[in-house]
């Protein structure tokens, strides 16, 4: 009989995702990590060892999510949890966010984990848990996140939907609202260094608990959304961020 929950994460090679895969490797999780790049995929596997498994997808594109999922039934039959985690963003202010990064942001952030959900859906158990990736932008504003924003803001809003859809399946549906966390997101963002650095500093001097939050502050969050201690919530949000929007 199986005892091990397989938990799938996209984006798991960076930052939060890997804190997560990590975390619940160590928890007895059976993980599952998606990634865009062979490289970054690769490295990610290697450091995290036997119980890992890794698909090359990127969530953006709809025909590698059908692959994804079809290769994942074919190895594991069903999965107990999905963490929707795959995210880019890119810095840029609303008068100057071209077309190419709205459409690119997107396609990742919302249109991605919305097609995402509904393709796994299928090979979810019953009882299984959807643990969506927000953050803190949705109700604290922040300059040049306009397009960051509203695709947070978006997946968030569906998360209601979901619940009451979903719920003849066993399907739950929750929300983890990190706030400024070390992660290469910010490298990849077009921030200068500076910029990257001066950010970092004035959030960890102005948190309570004196410093930002880190990836691995967030995957004991993630293991109890998907574990079944977390049997009867619904539509919760789960804010990760030291009390910096207190």
């Amino acid at each position: 009989m199986k005892t091990k929950k397989t938990i799938v994460i996209t984006g798991g090679t960076t930052g939060i995702g890997f804190a997560c895969a990590e975390y619940l490797l160590e928890e007895g999780y059976e993980v599952i990590i998606t990634g865009r790049t062979k490289e970054n995929l690769d490295a990610a596997l290697s450091k995290l060892g036997n119980g890992v498994t890794g698909f090359l997808s990127d969530t953006s594109k709809l025909s590698e999510i059908n692959q994804l999922v079809n290769s994942i039934e074919k190895k594991f039959n069903r999965i107990d949890g999905l963490f929707i985690n795959a995210g880019i963003f890119k810095a840029a202010s609303f008068e100057n966010t071209s077309e190419e990064i709205f459409d690119e942001t997107m396609d990742v952030n919302f249109k991605g984990a919305f097609f995402t959900i509904q393709k796994f859906i299928p090979i979810m158990n019953n009882p299984s848990s959807i643990v969506l990736n927000s953050s803190v932008v949705v109700f604290k504003a922040f300059a040049d996140t306009s397009i960051y924003t509203a695709t947070k803001a978006a997946i968030e809003s569906i998360a209601k939907v979901l619940n009451l859809e979903l719920a003849p399946k066993g399907i739950r549906v929750n929300v983890i609202s990190p706030g400024v966390t070390e992660s290469p997101i910010q490298q990849k963002s077009g921030m200068s260094d500076d910029a990257i650095k001066n950010m970092l500093e004035h959030f960890s001097n102005t948190s309570p608990i004196g410093r930002i939050v880190n990836p691995k502050d967030i995957a004991p969050i993630l293991e109890f959304l998907v574990s079944d201690k977390s049997l009867v919530l619904r539509n919760e949000k789960i804010i990760v961020d030291g009390g910096t929007t207190m």
